[in-house]
């Protein structure tokens, strides 16, 4: 490639037009080589999958022409020679182009006592060099699909060909039934089985999140419920032990959510939702953006670490990160006011609980028994709404401190007293976010702790119903193995055998008779019972009377005596609607008429929690609901 630069243009364009020929022939290979090929081996593979039983992701292998066709056009070199006597052809240049470029690259050649020969050449150079301009790579080549051909046809028509044959089976023997093995007994209360665990696979999933939690207590009780669960599912514990075991956690949960509760001055409630809602304006701050996320994780070592460095950072700095960390800190002071004054309906239900306690003294029941019970109540009730009121309280006075706190790390002051005030106030702002955020974590992972805990007795409980009815359906197949067998009838009458329902009815499980005259009732459905009282053939049984249901020849009528039961009938008759119901359009013109949603979710959170709040706060509910109604609202917060 020669370096002179008025060669530079054509060069240019030869390139762009070597790199569609490498398209174009990329497209051609793909559709006449790639495609037919991929057809092939995907049909092959299908072939094996259906009579050989091969992997069925074998078939992937029909995509490997395409990167094989790609790769060659890629290595495969091209003449610049040629792609520049292609440009001329198209453009009937009369091989200016590829003449200039062979007297530029051959230019050493050309012998120095002939100027007439150079003098030539450099006239060819020059003409190449005043042609290029104008012209375009884009009509030199262009991209054609390649026509369907029979080759393509035929690739095609086998695989489809593949697809239709049946899927082999493998063949079982017809004797299988009759003459297999005996089922083994059944270890019912053997303790080395192991569970099956893989429905508690996301509890313990969970509990293995609070295991690494910073509260001592919370990680202990998760980290001894995944122990108890190892240990179900390594057979080391049955059912029985494995539920004493969560009985005597759930004695420490317990202890530890009164000593929680006894600690907390401020409603951990409200203070969660308080640093929540903090969490979400400071996103939209990105001096904030570590300690929102902080926040939201609840992580109140990291939220008091970060606070802290960015605000002695913009100390240090000032400028425009001081500037805009007084903007956050300005959100954060709205934020929390707003947070403060919000009404959570304890007030209205204080005052409902005295009126009704009020209403109960100058009323009293009859009853006196009835009296004091009903007092103790509402006294009771009237305390609880009390103390809810006081830690309320103690949760906006909390919050007006972190607020009055974030205003006054605000400011530009750099005189002593004021920055030194200010540095205090910052000081106790981020330890203040810390402490609430670290109430917030308690409460929150308690109430997991507290689910989880539910969950894996629930689960305990389950997996032995579930044991019994595995080893009832295993009896029963043992059961109907063996009369599967077949019991030769008497009198040249065909076999009898009957499967029961119910395991333990009798020794066996299968009971073979026949009798006469049998009685039997019916109702519902009916269906009728008889007892033959004629010598029976059991499975290993000495004759006797057949108890329970049975096959025989008596005269078992299918409905019952239509007259023992005395029953009024009544001819109803019912005109059902018909019609398609509404059609998609009329449920839209139905909601556009009543209107769509055009509140936020967030508000929509707000209200309802409220009234939630508001609802429990004047009805009595066993603390167990009060906890899920708490976690509910706390699961679909926004985010």
């Amino acid at each position: 490639m020669s370096k002179r630069p008025e060669l530079r243009p054509i060069y240019s364009l030869l390139t762009r037009v070597q790199r569609r020929e490498r398209a174009a022939e990329a497209l051609a290979l793909t559709v006449r080589v790639a495609l037919p090929a991929g057809l092939m081996i995907a049909a092959v593979a299908v072939i094996g999958a259906r009579l050989l039983m091969t992997p069925i992701d074998w078939t992937l292998a029909a995509v490997a022409p395409i990167p094989v066709v790609l790769a060659f056009v890629a290595v495969r070199r091209r003449s610049l020679r040629a792609t520049a006597r292609r440009v001329d052809a198209h453009y009937r240049l009369h091989d200016q182009l590829g003449n200039a470029i062979e007297f530029a690259e051959h230019d050493a050649k050309i012998p120095e006592h002939d100027p007439r020969t150079r003098e030539m050449a450099e006239l060819a150079i020059q003409a190449g060099a005043n042609s290029v301009g104008g012209l375009a790579a884009k009509p030199v080549v262009r991209f054609i699909v390649p026509r369907p051909r029979l080759l393509d046809g035929l690739a095609l028509s086998l695989l489809l060909a593949a697809l239709l044959l049946p899927q082999r089976v493998v063949e079982l023997p017809e004797d299988r039934l009759a003459t297999g093995p005996e089922v083994p007994d059944l270890a019912t209360d053997d303790a080395n089985h192991g569970l099956d665990m893989t429905r508690a696979e996301p509890l313990r999933e969970e509990l293995r999140k609070l295991e690494a939690s910073k509260e001592e207590e919370i990680a202990r009780i998760s980290n001894e419920l995944l122990g108890v669960l190892s240990d179900l599912e390594a057979g080391e514990v049955d059912q029985k032990q494995a539920l004493q075991k969560l009985e005597e956690l759930d004695e420490q949960l317990l202890e530890a959510e009164a000593k929680l509760e006894e600690e907390l001055q401020e409603d951990p409630w409200m203070m969660a939702e308080g640093m929540r809602e903090l969490a979400e304006d400071l996103r939209e701050h990105d001096v904030m953006r570590e300690v929102a996320e902080a926040l939201a994780k609840s992580d109140a070592e990291e939220v008091e670490k970060e606070l802290q460095e960015l605000m002695d950072k913009a100390e240090a700095e000032g400028g425009d990160l001081k500037a805009e960390l007084d903007k956050a800190l300005q959100e954060m002071e709205r934020s929390l006011a707003r947070t403060s004054k919000e009404n959570t309906g304890t007030e209205k239900a204080l005052e409902e609980a005295e009126r009704e306690l009020s209403r109960q003294e100058k009323n009293p029941a009859e009853d006196p028994e009835e009296q004091e019970r009903a007092l103790e109540r509402k006294k009771e009730r009237l305390e609880e709404l009390q103390r809810q009121a006081d830690r309320e309280k103690a949760a906006r006075e909390k919050l007006e401190q972190l607020k009055e706190l974030s205003r006054q790390s605000q400011g530009n002051s750099q005189s002593g007293g004021s920055q030194e005030k200010r540095k205090d106030a910052q000081q106790k702002l981020s330890k203040g976010a810390g402490q609430a955020s670290k109430q917030s974590r308690q409460q929150k992972q308690m109430g997991e702790v507290r689910d989880a805990m539910d969950q894996a007795k629930s689960f305990v409980q389950r997996s032995g119903q579930n044991g019994e009815s595995q080893n009832r359906r295993k009896q029963q197949q043992k059961n109907f193995q063996k009369a599967a067998k077949g019991q030769k009838g008497q009198d040249g009458k065909p076999a009898t055998m009957l499967t029961e329902g119910e395991v333990g009815d009798n020794p066996d499980g299968v009971m073979m008779g026949e009798g006469q005259e049998g009685q039997g009732e019916g109702e519902g459905e009916g269906e009728g019972e008889g007892q033959g009282q004629q010598p029976g053939q059991g499975q290993g049984q000495q004759p006797g009377a057949g108890q329970g249901p049975g096959m025989g020849d008596g005269s078992v009528d299918a409905l019952g005596d239509p007259n023992s039961t005395d029953v009024k009938t009544k001819n109803e008759r019912v005109d059902a609607k018909q019609g398609k119901g509404q059609t998609r359009s009329e449920v839209i013109e139905t909601a556009s008429q009543e209107g769509f949603a055009t509140e936020s979710y967030k508000r929509v959170y707000r209200d309802y929690k409220s009234f939630a709040q508001s609802a429990m706060d004047n009805e009595e509910l066993p603390e167990g609901h009060r906890r899920r109604v708490k976690r509910y609202y706390q699961m679909i917060q926004p985010q």
